[in-house]
């Protein structure tokens, strides 16, 4: 089975409940033999606060972690974060990333510049646009976010996907583009879970990626984007059923570079 998750969060993201402990004990309970914390990193100005940490709190999440490490040697647990891409936070996310000994740095892409405020990704209204254009300004952010070479694995790709209306059927083009900027940026691409807990029933991004993923030569990680302990490692299976039809594995991270790659 699939022997990683790195994608976990924290009560200090105000959406996630459980003790950092019991995502630990969980993953041992998995088996699991290495998992990553990557809670919201905190936004400049107060941006988005109701849903991350603040930058007051940043510090403790680092040392609870390193706690953490100490505590259970019997897995591996990486200090990792998940960084918003927006456009105009570049400079600021690059002195944040670089203040402290991250293991790795998921991109991810919840708001889009010029969109209005509260308009997120998953929940937006547009009926002026198309589903085709919409995902056009997602994709441009999400390979805007790539070029800068802030970050080290593309967090759930196809977020933004409305039910029976996939990003690959709807815009191959640009899709291949930014799988092509990933490659040429050294990324990973995550499969994430959690769609699995949600009406769209499906990982982001899905599963008919893979081939995609194979072709541009994108290594892989696994996260299941935990809000609780009993979320970790949860629908691993279906993924690694997939995988080996692939014949693709994960691979693992340290101090933000691949260390191990199985394809």
């Amino acid at each position: 089975m699939i022997p990683i998750d790195y994608h976990l969060h924290t009560a200090l993201c105000k959406h996630a409940t459980g003790s950092m402990q019991a995502f630990v004990e969980q993953a041992i309970l998995k088996g699991l033999e290495e998992i990553a914390f990557t809670d919201h990193i905190p936004l400049p100005d107060g941006f988005d606060a109701a849903h991350r940490m603040s930058l007051s709190e940043l510090d403790g999440y680092v040392q609870s972690i390193f706690d953490l490490k100490n505590r259970f040697p019997e897995i591996s647990i990486l200090l990792g974060i998940e960084a918003d891409y927006y456009r105009g936070f570049e400079s600021y996310l690059e002195n944040l990333l670089n203040r402290y000994p991250f293991d790795l740095v998921i991109m991810s892409v919840h708001f889009i510049a010029g969109w209005p405020d509260g308009q997120w990704v998953f929940s937006y209204d547009f009926p002026q646009k198309t589903v085709r254009e919409i995902y056009c300004e997602y994709l441009q952010a999400m390979k805007l976010g790539i070029q800068t070479g802030l970050f080290d694995i593309v967090g759930h790709a196809d977020l933004i996907k409305s039910s029976g209306q996939s990003l690959l059927e709807e815009n191959e083009v640009q899709v291949r583009q930014t799988l092509e900027a990933a490659r040429e940026a050294g990324m990973a691409v995550e499969i994430n879970t959690s769609g699995w807990r949600k009406a769209i029933h499906q990982p982001y991004p899905d599963l008919d990626f893979l081939p995609l993923l194979r072709e541009y030569d994108l290594p892989i990680t696994v996260g299941s984007d935990a809000h609780t302990p009993q979320q970790v490692g949860l629908f691993f299976e279906r993924v690694d059923q997939a995988l080996k039809k692939q014949h693709m594995w994960p691979v693992r991270f340290r101090k933000r570079e691949i260390i191990f790659k199985k394809l």
